[in-house]
């Protein structure tokens, strides 16, 4: 078993002191709480635009969801998403590897082995949750197109979750699907907004408490002032940048396999790695420590 002290289980992105420094030079000193309700609509009609801002990725098909709401993170349109299915009799189903937030909050019934995708075929009264980059393995999910394929078919509603763009590159998805009802984004890993969070559901379904407290105005607006600032000084690939060859140079020393997320690295299915298992999937390690470390100082910890 692993004791290196750069590494953790966790999903946590690269903390890039840049982005606080500006916020305390160009930010924090002006802020005006009288104007930041109206940050809500500004945020709205940017975020997308600096979404497609990215020269590593490529999210397409956002404009064909008629819908944008706030979200507190992508926490809380997955906590939407579990009522949702609770409200309509969905039985929530993902990959082995996934989030397992979505496993630990479960409110309709107990999770057992058979939602695993993985294990149980797909079946019309399901619904999907499912991340890009994948929370399993920093990768475009091995079986995006035949998940895809499956849930229009079937007519199951998927959920897709990129909370992990702004901190990812060569990821080309097509979001354009009749099965996909909602994504969701976030700027807690990609703008380390982790102490103030916020976040946007791009969605085809337009009701319930995401709905109202957007069209109320009754939100996040500090959260969503800070991301509105630190979106237009700094692009979506700006961790990506930074930290990419360091990433590489992280994982050739330790023998991982590299993957299309900064923070994250593969670890060989062995014992020595088995402590980062992901349902028995992945080793996945989160190696942002040991980059910035690499990024800093050139060195590794022994």
């Amino acid at each position: 078993m692993s004791t290196n002290e750069d590494f953790s289980k966790t999903g946590n992105s690269v903390w890039n002191q840049p982005f606080m420094e500006y916020l305390e030079k160009e930010y924090f000193p002006y802020v005006d709480p009288s104007t930041l309700p109206r940050e809500a609509e500004y945020y709205l009609n940017y975020y997308p635009k600096w979404i497609k801002k990215s020269f590593l990725n490529n999210f397409d098909g956002l404009d064909a969801f008629p819908y944008r709401f706030i979200s507190l993170g992508v926490t809380q349109t997955l906590d939407w998403w579990h009522y949702y299915c609770m409200a309509n009799g969905y039985r929530l189903r993902m990959f082995r590897g996934e989030y397992p937030y979505n496993r630990d909050v479960l409110l309709e019934g107990d999770w057992t082995q058979d939602r695993y995708i993985d294990d149980t075929e797909l079946k019309t009264g399901d619904a999907v949750v499912v991340s890009v980059p994948f929370s399993g393995s920093g990768r475009k999910p091995e079986r995006w197109q035949w998940l895809i394929n499956e849930c229009n078919e079937k007519n199951i509603p998927v959920l897709v979750d990129c909370a992990w763009f702004g901190t990812c590159f060569d990821i080309d998805v097509n979001l354009d699907e009749p099965c996909i009802k909602m994504v969701a984004f976030s700027t807690t890993k990609g703008l380390s907004c982790g102490n103030w969070r916020s976040g946007i559901c791009f969605s085809r379904i337009d009701e319930g408490s995401l709905s109202v407290q957007t069209e109320w105005k009754h939100g996040i607006h500090l959260n969503v002032a800070i991301g509105n600032c630190l979106m237009r000084e700094f692009g979506p690939d700006t961790i990506a940048k930074k930290y990419r060859e360091s990433h590489k140079a992280v994982c050739d020393h330790y023998g991982f396999q590299p993957t299309n997320t900064v923070h994250v690295a593969q670890a060989p299915l062995t014992d020595e790695w088995n402590s980062y298992s992901r349902d028995g999937t992945f080793n996945r390690v989160n190696i942002a420590k040991a980059i910035k470390r690499y990024k800093q100082k050139g060195n590794f910890y022994e």
